[in-house]
């Protein structure tokens, strides 16, 4: 049977590079000393008990029905309080969308801004369901490489508009590096934006993790109303990567095009799901502060076990979940690398390979799992390295 062109444009080395994953799950799931560091969540910890209570406590009491497809309106007016707080940019519910996480938010935003004839720039590295995400319109994506520190250049980014160009994607903090982008970095960009009415693209699902004076979003700037799109969600902040509650916030017009695009692909969220998120931006807390603590303290475990190592080298990050390392210089990909540390010494980590051409080589560890385990993940992590650098 024939399928759409669609099937090209969203396979290749992004699916790849899950293998691994998806592999190393099921062999842990059938009882294997798999330790898992190759997805960003806490598996080990659950979410706040009375984000949980309030879900339950919503479905006995009957919001299981249809819901607004824009997303119930508390939940986007807490969406905006909170966004607003994040960037300094004001925003009101209506200029709030609510979807089935970051990723599902991201796609509709692609459908509704980009088509065929489009390029878009996508700054590397890159997380690895970009390139199906924004080319499953027809546009054409347009990689630029990162400067030193695998830090965005922003004349780089500049350099590679063209007047095919309609829209730029930025992610800070990186998924996988870390990295953290500045306002000086920003600006140079927003300016040319502006100047060409190019759509910004903002994933920021890892921002809130930062302390609030390392925070930097393009929202915040001047002259961003009509060209920024903030992506994000409560998985990672909030430990609800199972809940998939996400959202945009952007221009109005863009948030009717987008209503009209979730009334036929999702039609609304559950209503308990929006009552726990709702709450969980409510309420005071201090999840984001444990989960920036807790990867902090493991990224300093990885560099201390792992940068003396042969070979081999730790990336300079600052914000995420994830540690990189560099092992270019072993003369292996990093899918064999990957492949070969799960087979041998029952780690889990994933390749970069579908990141961007800048990820080759590369290779991502979760920093999600408890100190002793991870450390333990470490020494294995070790001693494959040695095993290699005497061969």
């Amino acid at each position: 049977m024939r399928f759409s062109g669609l099937t090209s444009r969203i396979a290749g080395k992004s699916t790849d590079s899950w293998e691994i994953h998806y592999e190393a799950l099921a062999r842990f799931q059938s009882g294997e000393d798999i330790i898992m560091l190759s997805v960003g969540q806490e598996s080990d910890q659950l979410t706040d008990g009375r984000i949980v209570e309030q879900a339950i406590q919503s479905l006995r009491s009957g919001r299981h029905h249809y819901t607004p497809v824009q997303g119930e309106f508390d939940l986007r007016k807490a969406i905006a309080v909170r966004h607003s707080e994040l960037t300094g940019q004001r925003v009101n519910e209506d200029q709030c969308a609510v979807f089935s996480g970051a990723q599902n938010a991201l796609f509709a935003v692609s459908q509704c801004v980009l088509e065929h004839g489009d390029e878009v720039i996508l700054v590397e590295p890159y997380y690895s369901t970009y390139p199906a995400t924004f080319s499953c319109s027809g546009a054409r994506l347009v990689p630029v490489r990162p400067g030193s520190n695998m830090q965005m250049d922003p004349e780089a980014v500049i350099s590679a508009i063209t007047d095919k160009t309609r829209a730029i994607i930025v992610n800070s903090p990186n998924n996988p590096v870390g990295s953290v982008y500045t306002r000086e970095q920003y600006e140079p960009l927003v300016k040319a934006c502006s100047d060409r009415k190019i759509w910004l693209i903002s994933d920021e699902v890892y921002l809130e993790m930062l302390a609030p004076k390392d925070r930097v979003s393009p929202a915040g700037l001047p002259g961003t109303d009509e060209i920024c799109v903030t992506v994000s969600s409560l998985s990672k902040s909030h430990r609800m990567t199972g809940w998939r509650v996400g959202w945009a916030v952007g221009p109005r017009e863009l948030m009717e095009h987008l209503y009209n695009l979730s009334l036929c692909m999702i039609y609304g969220l559950p209503p308990f799901i929006m009552d726990a998120a709702t709450l969980a931006l409510q309420m005071d807390s201090n999840i984001t502060e444990t989960v920036r603590e807790s990867m902090n303290r493991r990224r300093k475990i990885a560099t201390d076990l792992l940068s003396d190592l042969p070979e081999v080298s730790i990336l300079e990050a600052s914000g995420g979940m994830f540690a990189v390392l560099d092992v270019r210089s072993l003369g292996i990909g990093s899918m064999e690398f990957t492949r070969r540390l799960l087979d041998q010494h029952q780690v889990s980590l994933l390749p970069c390979d579908g990141f961007g051409d800048s990820g080759e080589g590369l290779v991502r560890i979760s920093l999600a799992v408890k100190d002793k385990l991870f450390e333990e993940a470490c020494r294995r992590i070790g001693a494959f390295v040695l095993s290699l650098s005497e061969t």
